[in-house]
């Protein structure tokens, strides 16, 4: 792990990534002519192929030299002639009220953030459902603005549900501020919607991808343990990142391993989880505040209904299957939707394959949210 983080320094750092880079240039013909004999999923083309062998290459360089990609200035207003989707707005930090038990940190404060409306120069206030979106990136990269391609995530539940007026959350990654960074923001968005601009609880979808969908289950965690404010209506998660212990169990158990890790678009790294703990204590990970699917038997009696999306080729589909399974022992109304040879946030990054999952996940999503 030593070596992992020295990788962060200079001269090293350049270094690198100099070199990871310039080994595409063998490795790109490889990857060509292997995937016109081995694909490993028959649906894909062989430009899929390269993409996806491509993100997994360039991906572990956030964790290992801790860069932080599509980042965003958190204390810039941003002008309204800039977007065109959205309206920018300020959440304000929450008061102390708010932050108790894992969220109490002296190190870590509440900050102002920004946040985005869609759509643009609409009211949140509404007769209808609100969602609230938490955007991915391994807690270490995108935005929460229209600009990030994940925010398709956000596009789609708007285009395609009744869901009309969504706040978009731009977090603090955690190259910015560990945990409970990312909570407390969470909060304040959340706290924005029911305390500010007065929606009911019973009108709210929290949704997310990835990281965001980790961040939704947290922050399902922290209303359910603390009661500082009472739960959303429902919760949509994209290919959530449920699962955080698995990863030191891989980087100190070399047989342990996860399922379509050389297919999916995803690497492991546990650099990322100690980016994200931060000065935490690493027994956090195995919490079901970081762990979902690792949570006692009755740790989701009494939560609201929940959509899990993964992707069949993807590295969490177990995790997430782990968690319904968990959820519906509960008593969840829950529901798995598991989509064909799709790779990891399918629906957010279109570059990737499984358009055919995108129109299908949306579909069911669709008939799922007209039901609540």
């Amino acid at each position: 792990m030593t070596s992992a983080l020295s990788l962060r320094r200079q001269p090293l750092k350049g270094i690198y990534i100099t070199l990871r880079l310039l080994a595409l240039i063998p490795l790109i013909p490889a990857w060509t002519i292997s995937s016109v004999f081995l694909r490993p999923r028959a649906s894909w083309t062989i430009a899929e192929c390269i993409v996806i062998r491509l993100i997994r290459w360039i991906m572990p360089l956030n964790a290992q030299c801790g860069l932080s990609p599509q980042s965003t200035d958190k204390t810039r207003e941003v002008p309204q002639k800039e977007l065109k989707e959205t309206s920018f707005v300020w959440l304000e930090p929450i008061p102390d009220s708010l932050v108790v038990g894992i969220a109490a940190d002296d190190r870590v404060k509440p900050v102002r953030i920004p946040g985005y409306i869609w759509p643009k120069n609409a009211d949140l206030k509404t007769d209808g459902l609100v969602g609230l979106f938490i955007h991915g990136g391994g807690y270490m990269m995108g935005n929460g603005s229209e600009s990030f391609e994940e925010t398709n995530v956000a596009r789609a539940i708007y285009q395609k549900t009744k869901i009309k007026r969504i706040l978009s959350l731009d977090y603090r990654l955690s190259g910015e501020a560990c945990h409970p960074a990312q909570l407390l923001d969470a909060l304040a968005a959340y706290s924005h919607l029911v305390n500010t601009v007065r929606i009911h609880p019973t009108k709210i979808v929290v949704f997310g991808a990835c990281a965001g969908g980790h961040l939704v289950l947290l922050l399902l965690r922290y209303l359910f343990e603390e009661k500082v404010l009472p739960m959303p209506a429902a919760a949509i998660l994209f290919s959530p990142w449920v699962d955080m212990v698995i990863d030191q169990e891989i980087e100190s158990e070399p047989t342990a391993e996860r399922p379509n890790t050389s297919v999916d678009l995803l690497a492991t790294s546990f650099a990322a989880n100690l980016q994200f703990l931060g000065h935490s204590p690493l027994s956090l990970l195995s919490t079901p505040y970081f762990s979902a699917n690792r949570a006692p038997h009755n740790a989701y009696k009494g939560y609201p209904p929940v959509f899990v999306s993964v992707g069949d080729a993807e590295m969490f589909r177990r995790e997430c299957e782990q968690l319904v399974a968990l959820m519906r022992t509960d008593g969840v109304d829950v529901e798995l939707d598991v989509q064909e040879d799709a790779v990891h946030d399918f629906l957010g990054f279109t570059i990737v394959p499984s358009k055919k999952a995108r129109e299908n996940v949306m579909a069911r999503v669709q008939s799922w949210v007209d039901a609540l």
